[in-house]
């Protein structure tokens, strides 16, 4: 792959970083990651990531608030799902990084501690 011309990525930069600042908490990516399989409850994330519903509804808001995330409400419920391609493919590019012999390398760096 090509990289980005320099210009580019400096016309980007301030709006890539904010994207990765809202991926950086583990509960907010890990959320993140299930919106991309599809439409998500409220209680499903706080199921999958142990917060209660308020921690979870606050990290949904700054998700919200970037415009990364939309939600669908219908009765009582309501449902996320992932809204930003851009982001979308950076998970799809950490999942590729993490899979197979790749794997190796992500385990190795989180016992770093890195």
């Amino acid at each position: 792959m090509k990289p980005v011309a320099l210009d580019d990525m400096k016309r980007h930069a301030g709006h890539m970083a904010s994207r990765l600042k809202q991926m950086s908490h583990p509960d907010r990516l890990l959320m993140l990651c299930r919106m991309d399989e599809g439409e998500v409850s409220v209680n499903e994330l706080v199921a999958l990531t142990g917060l209660s519903q308020s921690g979870v509804s606050q990290h949904l808001a700054q998700l919200r608030a970037q415009d990364l995330v939309q939600v669908r409400i219908d009765a009582q419920t309501r449902w996320y799902r992932l809204k930003d391609p851009i982001v979308a493919g950076i998970i799809h590019a950490m999942c590729a990084l993490c899979d197979g012999d790749a794997h190796r390398a992500c385990r190795v760096v989180d016992e770093q501690g890195g």
